[in-house]
């Protein structure tokens, strides 16, 4: 069971995720280039007030169970969600739509869970990583909506290719996070 949540936690770790941002920008570059500099930008600040988030949480903890927010889980949220909202853009038909939003919604959902499920996470740690990751999904995905017409299928081609070859991978970005943490002069009341 063990290597199962292993496996579905794996598809929410930055050594896949930040590749698909690029393959995502690199797409957008190519069909909406004047999105391609709004996508830098989310991605950009949704890791990096994850990151913050993470190095002061774990220095003065607001809470006892929200010592780091879940970068899996928004990262999942950001990049997945705006996989099914390129994706549903395109689709013909409301089954197909809502076929595109459940599967999508499951691989984050299930990310989630598996953070959960192995210790990694408390729930007000997931929570919080919803709200990030789907506050920068809400934003992007407005200005996605109005400005890109280009064809999905070459990015999903290359998103299947890329998870195909990264799954497994580990970028361990939270031991380097919490090593910083260790030096910082705060004093938590």
């Amino acid at each position: 069971m063990r290597a199962w949540l292993i496996a579905l936690t794996d598809f929410g770790d930055s050594a896949i995720l930040l590749p698909l941002a690029v393959v995502i920008l690199v797409w957008l570059r190519l069909g909406a280039s004047g999105l391609a500099w709004a996508w830098t930008i989310t991605v950009g600040l949704c890791v990096a007030l994850t990151a913050v988030s993470k190095i002061f949480f774990y220095a003065c903890p607001p809470a006892a169970d929200l010592h780091s927010p879940s970068g899996h889980t928004a990262l999942s949220i950001l990049v997945y969600g705006t996989l099914v909202v390129v994706t549903t853009m395109q689709c013909d038909g409301w089954w197909r739509r809502l076929l595109t939003i459940a599967i999508g919604s499951c691989l984050i959902l299930t990310i989630a869970a598996s953070r959960l499920s192995l210790g990694a996470h408390s729930i007000p740690e997931v929570a919080l990583g919803f709200v990030i990751g789907g506050a920068f999904l809400t934003f992007f995905a407005g200005n996605l909506r109005r400005s890109c017409r280009a064809k999905p299928w070459p990015l999903l081609i290359a998103v299947g290719l890329l998870v195909t070859i990264l799954h497994g991978k580990e970028l361990n970005a939270e031991e380097f996070l919490h090593r910083i943490s260790d030096h910082l002069p705060l004093h938590c009341s």
